[in-house]
């Protein structure tokens, strides 16, 4: 069992504009998204997906608790994801997500 935590973090994007980076919005975010944008997502992928979607929508408070098999779904997701901007708060959303113990 893993616990990720759900922080909400100020950054500053590229044009100066102050956003909240929330955690588990960006888990969801990811998460709906398939591994491969051109083919869609397998079965597989899809029970994965809805597994760990279940589990954030059932979170409350500051952290998710995940299987070891969902965490490492989910953490492969994160690693494969692309973001718009290099920011220290992207990467430590990564490294608290791929690293949670």
């Amino acid at each position: 069992m893993k616990r990720i935590p759900l922080k909400k973090v100020a950054v500053t994007t590229p044009e100066g504009k102050e956003e909240i980076m929330d955690y588990k919005e960006l888990l969801e975010k990811i998460v709906r998204s398939p591994s491969d944008r051109q083919r869609g997502m397998d079965i597989n992928e899809i029970r994965s997906s809805l597994k760990v979607l279940d589990a954030l929508e059932k979170a409350d408070g500051e952290f998710i608790e995940l299987e070891d098999a969902d965490f490492a779904f989910m953490s492969g997701k994160v690693h494969e994801a692309r973001f718009f901007y290099a920011n220290h708060a992207v990467l430590q959303f990564v490294d608290d997500v791929t690293g949670a113990t």
